[in-house]
């Protein structure tokens, strides 16, 4: 079921599948909305409740607050969603929105029972990412290539004469940032999660203090979120239990639902 609310200046977006007593906040990916997580509601019709929301820059919320979302926009949605403070929640986070998940984990640990994480990004460093959203100059940088963006397209072609770019990298520049439209979307996403950042060692020391467990699905295939990246978070912490499956990077189908929900 399809559902708005009113959050300040901005129309939220949202999806609720399944009505059963256990509540679970979903986090799509780029470019993806609330509706990615329908393909489980046979699955867990009777024993869990979803809440998928689009976030900014995303599916059919209208963002109105300017380019930032914050963590505590995030937490008062969710309050409007669920209104029972003394109620847990579990949280499931794909890609992109296992970063959100990751640090939703950090700092609001109180409020959650359990996360799974499915290919989620925030496992790993990346230099580019965080050059173009956590730094000034580098912010101002993103915007101007996003507007003029030939420098890019040549560097790209460079990188794949010489071999020094994979196919991933060079299949994302060409997906994301082609059009004008692609370009000012991908400015907006990244720099609106900008506040969405884990210390992971921290992270490790809230999971063990607040015995909250961890599930991770990653694609054994997946180039982008690697297996190896989720082992060495995983470490030797029981808490953390981790499934590969045979596939890429995209996870959310019906083929997964079995593993998925077994994570749940």
């Amino acid at each position: 079921m399809q559902k708005t609310l009113s959050y300040h200046s901005s129309k939220i977006n949202y999806y609720t599948f399944g009505s059963g007593g256990e509540v679970v906040f979903c986090f799509h990916g780029y470019g993806l909305d609330g509706s990615c997580f329908a393909f489980l509601e046979n699955a867990i019709l009777l024993t869990h409740t979803l809440f998928c929301i689009d976030f900014p820059f995303h599916g059919a919320t209208e963002w109105n607050e300017g380019i930032a979302f914050t963590q505590k926009d995030l937490i008062n949605i969710i309050d409007l969603i669920y209104p029972f403070p003394t109620k847990k929640y579990s949280i499931i986070g794909y890609s992109m929105g296992g970063r959100i998940a990751l640090s939703l984990l950090q700092n609001h640990s109180d409020y959650i029972n359990k996360a799974t994480l499915i290919a989620p990004d925030g496992l790993k460093f990346h230099f580019w990412q965080y050059l173009s959203t956590q730094t000034n100059w580098g912010n101002k940088l993103f915007r101007f290539t996003m507007n003029y963006p030939a420098w890019l397209f040549a560097l790209v072609n460079v990188g794949v004469v010489f071999q020094l770019l994979n196919r991933s990298i060079t299949k994302f520049v060409h997906h994301h940032i082609d059009t004008k439209l692609e370009r000012d979307l991908l400015y907006n996403r990244w720099t609106s999660m900008r506040k969405f950042t884990t210390d992971l060692t921290l992270l490790k020391q809230v999971i063990i203090q607040k015995n909250i467990p961890i599930a991770i699905i990653t694609g054994k295939f997946d180039r982008v979120i690697t297996t190896s990246q989720a082992k060495r978070f995983k470490g030797n912490l029981s808490l953390i239990s981790l499934t590969e499956l045979d596939s890429g990077h995209h996870l959310l189908k019906e083929h997964w639902v079995d593993s998925i929900v077994k994570c749940l």
